[in-house]
């Protein structure tokens, strides 16, 4: 109940960020791209210009973030496999492994292909595209992701397992919780989105590691 309200909290306080910063942001945006029209600049003018224009794209993916995270999420809940969702995203990323050349390889462990469940597609997608993105990010030397599903009774646990150098008990404690990035340039709210998508399946999202050792989200 504690989490909820902070959460709760926080998704306030982005909301109110994400409004403030959005008009600034369209400004500044307009200004740039009609500043890159004038005829007269020299090269090194246009190159501001050009990283300028980047800086403006990366706020903006954060202020996305922080929109997505406060707004009102729809749901469109039917019975579908987890297969499709968890293929797909595991497809993209090994494509972008291979494509990147980050020495990090994807290990299998399904038991079964026929894991039901009641859920949205898409948000579950997002879920174990986050997942595998944390993952990814805190393997820089190169790694394993392995994921698994297993059976449990009446539900399905997933789980995503890296190999990089592990989180102390002070980041498991908060890794949910919004800005809490422990990656340069991380808005810390992917993780935290995760959560609320979980939530609404009515599920539940843990983590486990310590410094040294792999961790395991589920």
């Amino acid at each position: 109940m504690r989490m909820q309200d902070r959460l709760a909290a926080v998704g306030r306080l982005a909301a109110a960020i994400a409004h403030e910063i959005r008009n600034p942001l369209t400004s500044i945006s307009g200004s740039v791209s009609m500043l890159s029209g004038v005829p007269e600049m020299n090269e090194d003018h246009r190159r501001l210009l050009r990283h300028c224009d980047a800086r403006v794209a990366a706020a903006e993916q954060h202020h996305y973030r922080l929109s997505a995270y406060s707004r009102t999420k729809q749901y469109h809940f039917d019975q579908s496999r987890s297969h499709p969702a968890r293929e797909d995203t595991l497809t993209l990323m090994d494509h972008r492994m291979t494509a990147e050349k980050t020495g990090i390889t994807i290990e299998r462990r399904f038991p079964v292909d026929h894991a039901w469940t009641i859920a949205d597609g898409d948000k579950i997608k997002q879920v174990f595209l986050e997942f595998c993105e944390n993952a990814v990010r805190a393997m820089k030397g190169g790694g394993v992701l392995t994921v698994a599903v297993e059976s449990l009774g009446e539900v399905w646990q997933v789980g995503f397992t890296d190999t990089g150098a592990g989180m102390s008990p002070q980041q498991i404690e908060k890794i949910f919780e919004p800005f809490q990035s422990n990656f340069e340039g991380g808005t810390g709210l992917g993780l935290a989105i995760v959560y609320q998508i979980v939530q609404a399946h009515g599920g539940k999202v843990w983590a486990r590691s310590k410094p040294g050792q792999e961790l395991r989200s589920y």
